[in-house]
């Protein structure tokens, strides 16, 4: 029998990981984050590990660390292991990636770890254009192309990354903007 969808995210601990493996890749968000410096500590036992940081929080930085991560990926042998830490946008970004390079579920691991960020980010996808954007808001947000106001749901897609947000209020679709 087929597993039940979930429609929150699931994420684990760093007390839950299994380290087994014969190789980690570990790519970090944040330096100063307890989780961060717990899965550094843990990684000096396993001398074949790669740790991989962001080194700023500028799209330019994050892209170059996607770029960085491929090239580790591309070198490396069957059954490497990746372990993501940082918030959700982070670690759903570079989830999609490792995906993108042909890395199965069952070989990455996810933290989410939002506890030392003054501003923790999360994407949305906009049921009504199709724009994904990134907000640092829990219930409502506007959509950056086409203004609808949107209630970001509790509903999560693994496939987008993303919590789904949907017209807040059918009868003012534009917020206050129309008003």
């Amino acid at each position: 029998m087929m597993e039940a969808m979930h429609s929150t995210p699931r994420y684990q601990t760093v007390e839950t990981l299994h380290w087994n493996a014969p190789k980690y890749v570990l790519v970090l968000q944040h330096a100063a984050s307890a989780v961060t410096q717990q899965l550094t500590e843990i990684s000096k036992q396993h001398p074949q590990t790669v740790q991989l940081m962001l080194d700023s929080q500028q799209d330019q930085a994050l892209a170059g660390l996607l770029h960085e991560l491929e090239t580790v990926l591309q070198q490396e042998k069957a059954g490497v292991r990746t372990v993501v830490c940082g918030d959700e946008s982070f670690v759903w970004t570079v989830q999609q990636c490792l995906v993108g390079t042909g890395c199965l579920d069952e070989e990455i691991s996810l933290i989410a770890d939002s506890s030392s960020l003054q501003n923790p980010r999360k994407k949305v996808y906009c049921v009504h254009c199709g724009h994904t954007q990134h907000t640092v808001k829990d219930e409502l947000c506007s959509c950056e192309q086409c203004q609808v106001e949107l209630l970001i749901r509790s509903h999560f897609s693994e496939r987008l990354g993303a919590y789904m947000g949907v017209c807040a209020n059918a009868h003012q679709p534009m917020g206050a903007l129309s008003a």
